[in-house]
């Protein structure tokens, strides 16, 4: 009888997660099914948008993959051969899964369809686990997971936007938010969560870094009585931090070294912070309608932190009182109300646009609803109503958006259509001085600017160009790439000078030849570029193996500081 007892709550338990995993898919389907899915069309702004941008990612590294080039540095789908290194700067971590759809058949269009609702799945997934972690509350779990998964900012990024990079991030902020709690309200020795969930936000998004950095902050100011009288806190904060910059190496050391070696337009940033802030009552209205073509944190988040202004006092959670009230803060400075142009000329700049604050704000407000420390859900019933009128929402605004601008839905064929050009706005990828337009006409060919030479036989293959060349005379010959640092002329063979940038024709390759000879250029992996991936792989490696001692109890780490097992 017993052993049917357990057999019994086994099966419920699997059930549960069965029937759990299977909503969370439904829902991942459903909302974006009339912007994505519903005959055959997407609702997008081609060429106007992030989109064409990221999609052009996805091609970039589904090329790659066809030519056997797992983890490209440069993208040369871009610009029709002439490569654009956005891969350095912008990790195609979470874009794997939609290269590997293109391997397998699919169009571009169902790859990017396919892609959102595996994010979306993913965020459910993990936002529940997130706060299952610490409330151990079934139902409370999932009102977090419907509530930020579906949050209007989130979906505004998805279907609106097409913002790969923040929709990424979205599926790591709750990890990170977890790692967060744990050190300054919970278990500190749980600090490896801040440092998965900071690493996945970095491969992600390179701007969201910035904003859990000014969340890590404000929670440290709230918390500083609790630091005074536990510092070994800090220590665990330290921990995370520093295991996060060996995992991130492998981004951060080649920016920096492409940085140091050529000028990019994105160092010349004129964003105006000030400027790009919405006004208060553009917010509140446009939130009051839950548009999901309008940047907001949406009716039931605004609500919320309405409600939170008025009774913090009430929240008895220490945590969920602070990370509320930040909640409420945040989306204030979203607003003009903040006075932005105090920071228009410090590094914050970087964020570009205040209202990237309601990613944290839909995080952290959805954290107040889920808790519902006031107890306005305290019924299970409530909780379901909740969850079926968020989800009903977001159709019904995702069918607004699409009613309001019918003429954007376009055909899979269409979508399918590349636009090797769309590099982003800011072209911040560049090297300064180059001229997106006369890219567009030039011819893609090398071409002799100074000297004489018999040029011939020229092909490329990804970032591998080459062509034969005869009765060179001090021959000067512009490749058609970017000379990114990185290219070399070592296989060639004859009298071929090193690579050079010609910074007078738009910052193409140019090598200099004499004689007769062939002309071999390619793109090789710097040295600095191969460690900082080694020193990341092995951390990563060293991380996992201490987790794996460390749960079969091999080695007694309690007497080693600030990691496991220390007691406060």
């Amino acid at each position: 009888m017993q052993l049917t007892a357990l057999n019994k709550e086994k099966l419920k338990k699997v059930m549960i997660v069965l029937a759990t995993i299977a909503l969370f898919l439904i829902v991942s389907i459903l909302v974006i099914y009339q912007t994505q899915i519903f005959q055959g069309r997407i609702w997008s702004y081609l060429g106007t948008s992030d989109d064409r941008f990221h999609n052009m990612r996805i091609e970039g590294l589904y090329h790659s993959l066809l030519r056997h080039q797992y983890f490209p540095f440069i993208n040369m789908s871009f610009m029709d051969g002439f490569g654009y290194i956005v891969n350095v700067f912008y990790s195609d971590f979470l874009l794997y899964p939609a290269a590997f759809m293109r391997l397998m058949g699919y169009s571009s269009a169902q790859a990017i369809a396919g892609l959102n609702i595996l994010l979306t799945f993913l965020t459910m997934g993990i936002a529940f686990l997130c706060f299952y972690k610490v409330s151990k509350k079934y139902w409370n779990s999932l009102v977090f997971s419907f509530v930020y998964t579906l949050s209007t900012y989130r979906m505004y990024d998805i279907l609106y936007r097409h913002d790969l990079g923040e929709v990424g991030a979205f599926v790591f902020l709750p990890v990170a938010l977890l790692g967060i709690y744990e050190i300054f309200y919970g278990k500190r020795q749980n600090w490896l969560y801040l440092t998965f969930g900071m690493t996945g936000i970095i491969y992600s998004h390179a701007i969201s870094p910035i904003l859990v950095a000014i969340l890590i902050v404000i929670v440290a100011i709230c918390q500083i009585g609790e630091l005074r009288k536990a510092p070994q806190r800090l220590l665990s904060l330290l921990w995370a931090t520093l295991s996060s910059v060996l995992l991130s190496l492998a981004y951060f050391l080649p920016m920096i070294e492409q940085m140091h070696h050529t000028k990019f337009l994105l160092t010349e940033s004129s964003s105006n912070l000030a400027t790009a802030a919405a006004d208060f009552t553009d917010m509140a209205h446009a939130s009051m309608n839950n548009n999901f073509n309008q940047a907001n944190p949406g009716i039931v988040l605004f609500f919320a932190a309405i409600v939170v202004v008025v009774s913090a006092v009430k929240i008895k959670n220490k945590a969920v009182r602070h990370f509320s009230l930040i909640g409420a803060f945040m989306l204030i400075c979203s607003t003009k109300i903040f006075p932005w142009v105090l920071l228009n000329k410090t590094p914050m700049k970087m964020i570009q646009f205040p209202w990237r604050f309601y990613m944290i704000v839909s995080l952290l407000l959805a954290v107040f609803v889920a808790a519902d420390p006031l107890g306005i859900f305290k019924k299970k019933s409530m909780k379901i109503v909740l969850m079926i009128f968020i989800t009903l929402i977001s159709v019904s605004s995702a069918y607004r958006l699409v009613a309001s601008s019918p003429l954007q839905r376009n055909t899979y064929a269409a979508y399918n259509q590349t636009e090797p050009f769309s590099i982003g706005a800011g072209q911040e990828y560049l090297p300064i001085g180059t001229n997106l337009s006369e890219l567009q006409r030039a011819t893609h060919k090398p071409k002799i600017q100074a000297g004489k030479a018999k040029i011939s036989d020229f092909k490329q293959y990804g970032t591998r160009l080459s062509f034969n060349f005869k009765n060179a005379k001090n021959a000067k010959i512009d490749l058609p790439i970017i000379g990114y640092y990185g290219y070399q002329s070592t296989q060639s063979s004859g009298k071929v000078s090193k690579l050079k940038v010609d910074k007078r024709n738009n910052n193409l390759a140019q090598v200099t030849v004499n004689g007769n000879g062939k002309v071999v250029v390619d793109y090789f992996e710097t040295t600095i570029q191969k460690a900082s991936r080694r020193i990341s792989f092995l951390s990563l490696l060293v991380i996992i193996a201490v987790l794996f001692i460390n749960k079969l109890n091999l080695i007694d780490f309690s007497k080693i500081e600030g990691l496991k097992g220390n007691k406060e």
